[in-house]
């Protein structure tokens, strides 16, 4: 006969059926006759991998790994949550402090069986502050969504475990708008941001990240029922700017990005920020018509007076044609201009515009606007001859 001890509760285990050990927990595993808490709970940390598996299981660890050139941005731009994300030694990231929980019949499993459990003990070495939760106090734990450990080692979805433990977050909700939804836009094959909306008058950096940013330790976007985690600095924000924004990018062989290379007209997503002690913000729209062919300018850099060059799909000509799309151009970032105005001349799939019209060299950029292909955003600059 063995025992079991965890924070103030104990209870008496055998692989044999005794007198004091005759209830059958599983085949050869009795425990003696007393109330069970209805599970523990604690904290602990996690990698990445371990963290998305229950949501994106198709995912292997070395998908969750930093390339270099990200290592590089977070070298200017560390994630802002220092508190919740940590930076491992093998270029990728563990979450801190991540809620879980564990049935007691299984707790009482892997201690009596260590040879058959041993991801599940090595994970359980690894939990902090473990303490035992009765029936008649689950609803007052001041806590949110939790992750369950499993006796295969895994955790699961997080999970409310009380109804009532909804209100122990902040709402926040209400308070944010998904905007700026791009398509083709620089590397990427889909971005957007997430802003407060304006009656909040979150108009800088500083306001952003002490109201929600520094709180923010995951992002997720799922398209047609398959969950693809984003790595800061997939998503991020940075000064001077008041929003979070994030890009899938295009023309990469890492499996992450690779839902975005194909898709159709209405495909369902969802993007899913989480934020530690707010709720979970969640934003649900479809996409838009995809294109013959991503768009390309011809160059980023032109000479004045040379003639700018946009590959466009066919759909988009005829748009513009008939002056459906909304067309913009800005010089800078605040202030457009209309583009119809513009000297240009359409061709079956190409845009050419004579850059010799724009009198200021500097950085421009063109703007497209369909309701059927979205928003469409090309920069360029144009620079003195020599």
């Amino acid at each position: 006969m063995k025992e079991v001890q965890v924070k103030g509760f104990s209870i008496y285990y055998d692989n044999v059926q005794t007198e004091q050990c005759n209830v059958m927990l599983d085949e050869q595993l009795y425990i003696e006759d007393k109330p069970l808490p209805r599970y523990f709970i604690g904290e602990t940390t996690m990698t990445f991998f371990d963290f998305y598996h229950a949501d994106s299981p198709d995912f292997q660890e070395s998908d969750y790994l930093l390339s270099e050139k990200f290592q590089q941005i977070i070298g200017r731009f560390p994630h802002t949550n220092q508190k919740k994300i940590a930076l491992n030694e093998h270029d990728s990231y563990s979450i801190k402090q991540v809620p879980v929980y564990i049935h007691v019949k299984d707790y009482i499993l892997a201690l009596s069986k260590p040879e058959a459990y041993t991801t599940f003990r090595e994970k359980l070495a690894t939990v902090q502050s473990l303490i035992p939760i009765n029936e008649d106090a689950a609803e007052s734990v001041s806590s949110y969504k939790r992750k369950r450990l499993f006796l295969d080692g895994t955790y699961g979805s997080r999970e409310l475990l009380e109804n009532v433990q909804e209100t122990n977050v902040q709402a926040i909700q209400e308070k944010l708008e998904y905007v700026n939804e791009m398509y083709y836009f620089a590397h990427y094959n889909y971005a957007a941001m997430v802003q407060f909306l304006p009656e909040y008058d979150i108009t800088i950096y500083d306001q952003f990240h002490e109201t929600y940013g520094k709180f923010v330790y995951s992002f997720t976007v799922t398209k047609n029922g398959k969950t693809i985690p984003l790595l800061w600095p997939d998503y991020l924000y940075h000064k001077p700017e008041n929003h979070l924004e994030f890009g899938l990018l295009a023309n990469t062989e890492q499996p992450r990005y690779q839902l975005f290379d194909e898709w159709k007209a209405n495909d369902p997503i969802t993007i899913e920020l989480l934020a530690d002690g707010f709720e979970d913000v969640r934003f649900e729209t479809h996409l838009k018509q995809p294109m013959a062919f991503p768009p390309k300018l011809s160059k980023s850099d032109y000479t004045q007076g040379e003639m700018i060059c946009l590959s466009i799909d066919t759909g988009v000509i005829e748009e513009l044609a008939k002056q459906e799309a909304t067309f913009e151009w800005f010089k800078t970032k605040k202030t457009s201009e209309n583009a119809y105005t513009l000297e240009y001349q359409l061709m079956e799939n190409q845009l050419m515009m004579p850059s010799a019209q724009f009198e200021k060299t500097g950085r421009y950029q063109l703007k497209i606007t369909s309701d059927v292909y979205g928003q469409l955003l090309f920069l360029f600059t144009i620079k003195q001859e020599g």
